[in-house]
């Protein structure tokens, strides 16, 4: 085992500094008793190491700085992945201020003694200001220099305070949607590339995370908006940022709901920024509230994707044809756009 010694300034055991314990496992290293999947043994194990008064426990690839051996793990909803774990995995548990680290190791080592035989570094970490750090990874967007989206911590220009322009201060927190991914910035792009053409009329926003595009479209002009999501949390979120962006005249034409809700009708603008594989799935449903003439809207989807999604929209809609509206940092933008007036 490699460490250092407890009790020094800067070293675990010091008063006031927290500990990190990182070792590795792999799945020989698993127990025989354990019939447990390979990823869910390592989920038990982590729940275990928490229930022994570890603050965080956290798995990640144990060989993803070296590139000829990462092994991407991910998947989409209603997709099949072929791998359950990675190889080798590296398990990081911190400790607090309060605890001696190399203690609290040997007792996790004799609480499970599979872990006797990992070498792991224990080390003290400095103090920081975790809040200020992390505040520092949320800066704001511009799009096209008529849309501000920032966090609440950033002032926001006096320029995008009037319309025409646009300011929308969201915080990150709990449903996806800052304005800072791709995937966010090429719908923003194309719902103002539509607006240009003409009045945006009824929105529906289909998975609609924070609510960031169903207010943008809100902010501008739209007749109406309805913010869908599968998550309770999400449409909540939407709800509050609706509240913290709008004015009143605003509110009252958005309308956040879950996805138990029904949706009636068709809409001019359809936008859904999810994933390739719930947007196949879906396919049918997003077409069905399109009114004819209008707008679809599409992203979350790798560039490898595109054929697969043009293929299952016009499987589900005979004659649909999908253009790419944009494309920025391998994720691509799908849909097509009317013109009329």
């Amino acid at each position: 085992m490699s460490e250092v010694a407890p009790g020094q300034p800067g070293e675990p055991g010091h008063a006031g500094m927290v500990s990190e314990i990182i070792f590795e496992l792999s799945e020989q290293d698993r127990p025989a008793q354990l019939e447990a999947e390979a990823d869910e043994w390592l989920e038990w194990l982590s729940d275990e190491l928490m229930a022994l008064g570890a603050v965080c426990v956290s798995v990640e690839d144990a060989q993803a700085d070296d590139p000829s051996l990462e092994r991407p793990r991910f998947g989409e909803p209603g997709a099949q992945t072929d791998m359950l774990a990675w190889p080798v995995s590296q398990i990081r548990i911190l400790l607090d201020a309060q605890t001696q680290a190399t203690a609290w190791w040997a007792q996790a080592q004799a609480a499970f003694p599979f872990l006797a035989a990992c070498q792991a570094e224990i080390r003290g970490l400095p103090e920081e200001d975790w809040v200020t750090k992390s505040q520092r990874a949320f800066t704001p967007i511009e799009i096209e220099q008529t849309i501000w989206i920032g966090p609440s911590w950033h002032t926001m220009p006096q320029t995008y305070q009037q319309p025409p322009k646009v300011g929308l201060s969201i915080d990150p927190g709990m449903a996806f949607g800052t304005g800072g991914h791709a995937t966010t910035r090429l719908c923003l792009q194309a719902i103002l590339r539509i607006s240009r053409q003409r009045p945006l009329g009824r929105v529906l926003d289909y998975g609609c995370g924070s609510g960031v595009l169903g207010l943008a479209c809100a902010k501008l002009g739209a007749q109406s908006v309805v913010g869908v999501d599968i998550d309770p949390i999400a449409v909540d979120v939407a709800r509050r940022n609706a509240q913290q962006n709008l004015t009143a005249a605003e509110l009252a034409r958005v309308d956040w709901r879950t996805v138990s809700q029904a949706v009636d009708g068709q809409f001019d603008v359809v936008i859904a920024n999810i994933l390739a594989q719930p947007l196949k799935l879906l396919a049918g449903l997003l077409l069905s509230h399109g009114q004819p003439g209008g707008s679809l809207v599409l992203s979350g989807i790798l560039s490898r994707q595109v054929d697969e999604l043009c293929q299952a929209y016009a499987l589900a809609k005979p004659g649909t044809q999908l253009t790419v509206l944009g494309e920025d940092e391998g994720w691509v933008c799908l849909g097509f756009q009317s013109s009329r007036v």
